[in-house]
């Protein structure tokens, strides 16, 4: 009896031993296949932060002239082409009248009416668009072309009214045209009225500097709203934070391979950066900005030149 159990015994341990070796490579090849991520970096800046609301606005011209046919009838000749510029005055088109065209064929009525109607600029400016080239029929009425004064381009804003405390006459304004070129305009008027539907009030924004742009340009319009003068910076891309964008972190560099997850407080925020408020970041900090996103903490990467 006392064979046997030692045997059993003998057995039992035989079989643990065999067990505690079979899981070895398991853990050894979980640990071998550990995922490294690949990321980039960027190190923290202190300088200037500015929160601004971002609108849009529109170009156009404040001083512009329809030339519209004073009889009916026909062009006759244009002497014009879109982009000409045309002095005040100027002969800009020829028309017959309907009752001339008809009596052409008429010995008698060529001698005594020719029906020619000479129209002329009313401004000076570039014509910018012809209704009706020659040979067309026209109404009393109807639009011919508009001469527009390009010295007179502006952008129109509509502002939410909850913003007019931060747009103030004869203040300056970023404009941000396609392209990403900036210019800058000051506030020329703040018409008074509101649009019913939008509650939005009509602003005039008038380039400090001449710029030859088209009319209906849609630029976007950068209110500053907050400002900070030495503010501690990092890209969006660094900062990430939970659905209800309550909760913030960094995945921060602790060595080559490691990194670590950092709680922070997001001060002024704009399109492409953030203030840190803290914790306090050195400049030589390294903060993960690409390949951060769904990693945990404690996460080994590798750093991408």
């Amino acid at each position: 009896m006392k064979q046997l159990k030692s045997i059993f015994i003998l057995m039992m341990v035989l079989m643990a031993l065999l067990i505690t070796r079979c899981g070895s490579p398991v853990e050894e090849q979980e640990q071998a296949v550990r995922s490294v991520t690949p990321v980039t970096i960027c190190n923290p800046f202190t300088g200037r932060m500015t929160e601004y609301t971002e609108l849009t606005a529109t170009s156009s011209f404040l001083v512009k002239a329809v030339i519209k046919s004073p009889v009916t009838g026909y062009v006759e000749k244009c002497s014009f082409s879109p982009g000409d510029r045309a002095g005040k005055g100027q002969v800009l088109f020829q028309l017959r009248t309907k009752e001339a065209r008809a009596l052409q064929a008429d010995s008698l009525g060529r001698n005594f009416m020719t029906g020619l109607i000479t129209v002329r600029a009313s401004i000076e400016g570039v014509v910018s668009g012809i209704d009706h080239p020659a040979g067309d029929y026209v109404q009393e009425g109807d639009a011919l072309c508009t001469i527009v004064l390009p010295e007179s381009m502006v952008f129109l804003l509509d502002l939410p009214f909850e913003l007019k405390s931060f747009v103030h006459p004869a203040g300056d304004l970023t404009l941000v045209l396609p392209g990403n070129e900036l210019v800058t305009a000051r506030v020329k008027t703040v018409l008074p009225s509101m649009a019913g539907a939008s509650q939005t009030q009509r602003v005039v924004l008038q380039p400090l500097a001449r710029v030859n742009l088209p009319e209906n340009l849609i630029a976007k319009v950068r209110i500053v709203k907050s400002t900070r003068p030495s503010a501690v910076i990092l890209p969006k891309t660094c900062i990430l934070s939970d659905e209800v964008m309550k909760d913030f972190w960094v995945m921060k560099l602790v060595s080559d391979t490691l990194a670590v997850k950092v709680h922070v407080s997001v001060g002024l925020v704009n399109t492409d950066s953030a203030e840190i408020v803290s914790p306090v970041f050195q400049t030589t900090d390294r903060i993960l900005s690409s390949g951060n996103y769904g990693i945990g903490d404690t996460a080994v990467v590798r750093i991408l030149k």
